[in-house]
């Protein structure tokens, strides 16, 4: 075996590192100036960068909605332009400012300022203004007792009969029921009584409440509603009993002297003989309309479950009547 002879290593085979200054040996001299300026820069383009992304962000918003509006607008708005936008602006306005006037007309008629009450009046407020509770300036005045207050609405022609809140109550009521009832009799003397042909007097109530109080209605002689017995006019059976000689408004049967309302029965779907079972009650209509089950037969497994049920029942009872008489045997031998 050949030996293998050491080469030893030339100068360019050997390396060195060298170590690189540290940053701390470098001489830096910063001025305090510089540095001032440049977080002054950093800190100024912050903003100014956030300033432009609120603008693009509020533009943005104004192009989603400037499209929504043309479409919703009438065609009418989009070539008016400006103008019509203004008129809708100026109606929303006055409504708002009617509205307002007419909540301070209530204030002022409860709290009995004529003098505010004139001066709404002056500036055209609705004298009948109701509230979301449909409550009037004369409602207001009446259930707080303001007589000034009801005495001046009414010189101005103020509705109130007819006129009722949410809860069917008009003026009159509501002076009734409130905390101080010296406005009914104003409230009376400004009714003009009113005449009814029918029940050939006067009434100085409300016209609704007249003609659905028991007087007028009984004057009107309104023949008693024509019984049916469930079978509409139209119907085959209903012109089978006319044809018969049956009068409408009578009884059943030929003479016409039967029930004249709808006979009540007992729907029976079984094998059982009569009075077999609980009784059940008797009833005019059994199914709703167009109900299926009407015509359907009962369900022989329910019958059947049922019939066993029972045969357990009964079954169990007779057992235990025979141990009782068995007892009672036994025991008689010891007496």
């Amino acid at each position: 075996m050949a030996a293998f002879g050491f080469t030893p290593a030339s100068d360019e085979d050997v390396f060195s590192v060298k170590a690189e200054p540290s940053v701390s040996k470098i001489n830096t001299t910063v001025n305090r100036e510089e540095v001032r300026n440049l977080y002054e820069d950093l800190i100024r383009n912050d903003i100014e960068d956030d300033d432009h992304v609120r603008r693009n962000t509020e533009a943005r918003k104004r192009r989603r909605v400037r499209p929504a509006e043309v479409q919703q607008a009438p065609p009418e708005s989009v070539g008016a332009g400006g103008e019509t936008e203004s008129n809708q602006s100026r109606e929303s306005g006055s409504g708002r400012t009617e509205e307002l006037q007419g909540l301070r007309l209530l204030r002022c008629a409860h709290e009995g300022d004529t003098a505010g009450i004139r001066e709404l009046l002056s500036k055209g407020t609705d004298i009948n203004y109701q509230d979301t509770f449909l409550w009037t300036a004369v409602m207001c005045a009446a259930w707080s007792g303001q007589r000034s207050a009801v005495r001046l609405l009414l010189r101005h022609g103020a509705a109130w009969v007819g006129v009722v809140d949410t809860q069917g109550k008009d003026a009159q009521d509501l002076a009734l029921e409130g905390a101080v009832n010296t406005s009914h009799w104003k409230l009376q003397k400004h009714i003009s009584p009113q005449w009814c042909a029918t029940c050939s007097t006067n009434y100085t109530s409300s016209t609704s409440s007249h003609l659905s109080s028991t007087l007028h209605q009984f004057n009107l002689h309104r023949p008693p509603a024509t019984p049916y017995y469930c079978l509409p006019p139209s119907s085959n059976s209903y012109k089978m009993m006319l044809r018969c000689g049956w009068k409408p408004g009578t009884g059943l049967g030929p003479e016409g002297e039967g029930p004249q309302q709808p006979v009540p029965t007992v729907l029976k779907r079984d094998h059982q003989g009569l009075g077999y079972g609980k009784k059940k009650k008797a009833k005019v209509t059994h199914f709703r309309a167009k109900d299926h089950d009407a015509v359907k037969p009962p369900c022989r497994e329910r019958m059947e479950m049922g019939l066993k049920g029972q045969r357990k029942e009964e079954a169990r009872r007779k057992e235990q009547r025979d141990k009782n008489w068995e007892r009672d045997f036994r025991s008689s031998f010891y007496l």
